[in-house]
């Protein structure tokens, strides 16, 4: 989900010497933001809402996009500012942003607790006040609004960007949902101007079962539209074997899937560009 590395512009001196590297990418400054409300949305789901001076020109940008929050480290009140050209911030996760206010000046992210980790430890303490560092945003998906059939195949990790991708679709759309949470009670209202067709299904709090029920209930599934727009977001290795199983077993056409690795098991740092095109 990060930008690709910069084309060199055709002007440049062709005597330039080449080292074979893509050039690095130019990261965005960070932003300074505070919590300002905490929504509890299941047992499992919180809704931050990240507030700042520091947000002003913050774009309004596609569904699915993403952004980088910084969290503190062990003994810190708030997260050391990193520098434009510094080290990789140690405790830095990728988010979904949800809902962007640019006249408050408010940012809203869905966190999921799910147990060990920097950013699931934090939202589970969050409080009024407490402070984070945000960079971004970065590209999203581009949804198909001709498309009349939509196919969202996602687990509890990739909800916030489901929900965006559901806000972009119109009227004329059907969108069929499969949602892989830990239990039913993650279970809640999702809005959109299309119609839609939302399938819970619950892995229970085995993470090594990560896809299973995604599959499962896939294979259950009549038919799949030829015209179909499928994004299958959730476990990395999980992605890959539904990718597969959508190509090899189910007819769909490789063009017709985005993917997307949001997670990988025992991984703490996985990338944010898996896209599961290597399998």
């Amino acid at each position: 989900m990060t930008h690709p590395a910069a084309i060199p512009s055709s002007s440049a001196s062709s005597n330039a010497p080449s080292t074979g590297e893509a050039p690095k990418r130019q990261r965005r400054p960070p932003r300074r933001v505070e919590v300002s409300k905490i929504e509890i949305l299941s047992p499992a789901m919180r809704r931050i809402t990240l507030k700042g001076a520091e947000l002003e020109g913050f774009p309004v940008t596609g569904p699915a996009s993403y952004i980088k929050l910084i969290f503190p480290e062990p003994g810190q009140t708030e997260p050391t500012r990193p520098l434009p050209d510094g080290p990789r911030a140690v405790s830095m996760r990728t988010y979904t942003p949800l809902v962007v206010r640019p006249e408050a000046l408010e940012v809203d992210v869905d966190f999921v607790l799910h147990g060990e980790g920097p950013a699931s430890t934090w939202a589970a303490q969050a409080a009024v006040g407490q402070v984070l560092f945000l960079m971004g945003p970065g590209p999203g998906y581009a949804v198909d609004t001709a498309a009349t059939q939509h196919l969202l195949i996602a687990d509890d990790s990739a909800l916030p960007a489901v929900e965006t991708i559901l806000a972009a679709l119109p009227a004329t759309a059907h969108a069929q949902v499969l949602l892989e949470v830990i239990s039913n009670a993650e279970q809640r209202v999702l809005h959109s101007a299309a119609q839609l067709d939302v399938r819970w299904l619950a892995r229970g709090t085995d993470h090594r079962t990560a896809g299973e029920p995604l599959a499962k209930a896939l294979r259950a599934l009549p038919s799949i539209a030829t015209e179909a727009r499928i994004y299958l977001a959730c476990e990395a290795a999980a992605m890959r074997r539904i990718r597969q199983l959508l190509i090899d077993d189910l007819g769909v056409s490789r063009s017709q899937i985005v993917g997307r690795g949001y997670w990988k098991l025992d991984v703490v740092n996985h990338p944010d560009h898996d896209y599961g095109d290597d399998a």
